[in-house]
């Protein structure tokens, strides 16, 4: 049973959406919203340029969110995650280098009118003769997976599908490295502008053409030929215009299981949408791969984490514990 004293504000922050959720002394989530008041529509109307004026638009998006919690609340510990914590977002979290534990005992302090928010480091691999790579929100599911799975040690790949899909590998509960996938901007890109975006129509869920496509995915002729496969197959009346979306998903998830799955594997752990993680496990599927699945809920698992090791629940919870 879920403890009702709230003990954290939690909330990740993103380009394009803001989740908060009020937890709980044990963890467990008391209260949560989803805002979708992202990075972008935060900093619409704001010049960035003006470091007033884009706290002001951070703080105001912050309280809109979580003031009636910071008043019901004061003094509660606050923490994010995110985009917030880029050079664009509230202040700039910085980012740990890879190889690096999931604990996160150095947070950023942004201070604000009720108080303190913290921001968590994202986590970079430097660049050198081959380009480097960079997570700025995934850190905190990764944290959440850990603790969801009470992970006793050993070798760990945990894929976080999205616009910008992470396969990360962890050893030993330290992220030892990751790669990015830009598969689901792609598909954005690719359904709304140029030729495939006219062949298409709107979509309508086919799961025969999502196998269909991660067949044409699996061969070796190359992502952009497989891509342009969606068109004449409309033309020729084998595929249906709506179902080229869900086609040309399969074709791109495939591509990319293929170049990021290590030939050793038989397992990872999916954390994401739930219903772009049953297309990734299919995928997997037809590898011999099995896959655990963990809902997008794991964030608020990993702040309260992060939160903990960081101690910023400890003085509240010794004020709260008194008698």
């Amino acid at each position: 049973m879920t403890d009702t004293e709230p003990a954290l504000i939690a909330l990740d922050w993103g380009t394009s959406g803001q989740r908060a959720w009020l937890l709980g002394r044990d963890g467990g989530i008391l209260d949560a919203r989803d805002t979708g008041r992202g990075l972008l529509t935060t900093t619409e109307d704001v010049d960035l340029r003006d470091p007033r004026a884009k706290a002001a638009a951070y703080e105001s998006a912050f309280r809109q969110a979580c003031g009636d919690w910071l008043t019901a609340c004061p003094g509660l510990p606050a923490l994010a995650s995110g985009m917030v914590g880029s050079a664009q977002g509230w202040a700039d979290s910085g980012y740990r280098t890879v190889p690096a534990p999931l604990d996160f005992p150095s947070l950023v302090p942004v201070f604000h009118r009720d108080g303190v928010l913290h921001l968590v480091p994202g986590l970079r691999i430097p660049s050198g003769d081959d380009p480097g790579d960079v997570i700025r929100g995934e850190e905190t599911q990764l944290a959440g997976a850990l603790e969801t799975l009470a992970h006793p040690g050993g070798s760990l790949t945990v894929v976080l599908p999205g616009t910008h899909s992470k396969w990360v590998r962890v050893e030993e509960g330290v992220v030892t490295g990751f790669t990015t996938a830009m598969t689901g901007e792609l598909y954005g890109l690719l359904t709304a502008h140029g030729i495939l975006a006219r062949t298409a129509a709107d979509p309508v869920a086919d799961d025969a053409a999502f196998s269909r496509g991660l067949a044409a995915g699996r061969r070796s002729r190359g992502l952009a030929t497989e891509a342009f496969g969606a068109r004449p197959l409309v033309l020729d009346g084998v595929l249906a215009p709506e179902s080229l979306p869900d086609y040309l998903s399969g074709v791109l998830i495939a591509d990319e299981v293929s170049h990021l799955l290590h030939a050793s594997e038989t397992h990872v752990v999916l954390c994401g949408a739930r219903e772009l993680c049953r297309r990734y496990a299919a995928a997997l599927a037809e590898r011999g791969v099995e896959a655990t699945v963990l809902s997008e809920e794991i964030t608020a698992r990993g702040l309260w984490r992060i939160a903990t090791a960081a101690g910023l629940l400890e003085d509240r919870l010794e004020r709260t514990l008194k008698p």
